[in-house]
Parts: C-alpha cells; structure tokens; sequence
C-alpha cells in the first residue's frame, strides 16, 4: 500500500500547469466543513462533514475524497445519503480547463472545469443541468455549491458546503 500511496501522491503542482490555470492548488490540504441542505424547508440539515485535497499523478492532477458525514460524525450517527466519495481533476493543457471526475458508491460525475468571474465553476459534460461552484476562496476557507436546472432556465441549489482549513 505505501508503494501505492507514493506513486499516486505528489508534493505540489507539475511546472506544466500555469500558474494563472492553478485553481484547485489552493485547496490542497485538509478540511472541516458544514453540509447544508433543504434550505428554507422543514428538511434543512447542517451536517458535519471532511474534505482532503493533493496532488496526484506527478502533479498533473489534484485528487479530493469527500466525506459527509465526516468519519467522527459517523461513529455516533447514520445518514442513509453518506457521502465517502472522490473527485480527481486532471489539467488539460490543449483547454486550459480541468478534466473531472467524481465518484462515490452508486454514482459516477463527468464535468469540465472553468474560470468564470473569479469561480470555479465544474459543469456536467453530457446534459449541462448541473454545476458545482466553488468560490470566496481564501487560505482558511472556502464555499462549495452544488446547483441543478430542471427546466434549463432556472437554477435551483441543491446543496452546499462552507469550509474551514483544518490546523
């Protein structure tokens, strides 16, 4: 496993990527995170979640596991939407965007990522209804939302998570 761990994990970014393209660099790291959900609706949940970030693939790519509820939380509750999922982006020279995954038990995610007015914004390649939208990236924190479109007109939030770097 060790010889795993090291030929996946990377100590930074690959001087291939731009600077300017280094989006997801900053998130590299550990952190806490508040899940919400429901908003406005008898339903609302907060729940407490984890999100690890690093460079992977000689640096070409940053992968994350998302785990919500995060594993101390697990040990005392259950939520039968865990989430304990990865996500790896991979830089795409030829686009200057980043090529996504996602994936966890019973789902799998392809998405493209882009720059859009100081965002990150992921879109869902093949219908284009979904988003995941992180912004109000700082070095402690940052703000994750999860957004979907039923009619194609209208987008509605379907989560969304605020996190705080773990020390």
């Amino acid at each position: 496993m060790k010889e795993f761990e090291k030929a996946l994990t990377s100590q930074g970014k690959h001087p291939s990527i731009p600077e300017e393209d280094n989006w997801f660099g900053p998130l590299v790291g550990t952190w806490d995170m508040e899940w919400i959900d429901g908003h406005g609706t008898e339903q609302e949940r907060h729940v407490p979640g984890e999100w690890i970030f690093s460079w992977v693939l000689e640096g070409t790519a940053i992968q994350d596991i998302f785990i919500c509820p995060s594993r101390q939380a697990r040990k005392t509750k259950t939520w039968p939407d865990a989430a304990y999922g990865t996500t790896i982006r991979i830089y795409h020279p030829g686009k200057r965007a980043w090529d996504i995954f996602y994936g966890t038990a019973g789902e799998t995610v392809q998405l493209e990522a882009k720059k859009e007015n100081g965002q990150i914004v992921l879109t869902e390649i093949t219908q284009k209804n979904m988003k995941w939208i992180f912004s109000d990236i700082t070095d402690h924190t940052f703000h994750w939302k999860n957004i979907h479109t039923p009619d194609g007109k209208n987008w509605l939030v379907g989560g969304e998570a605020f996190a705080t770097r773990r020390q």
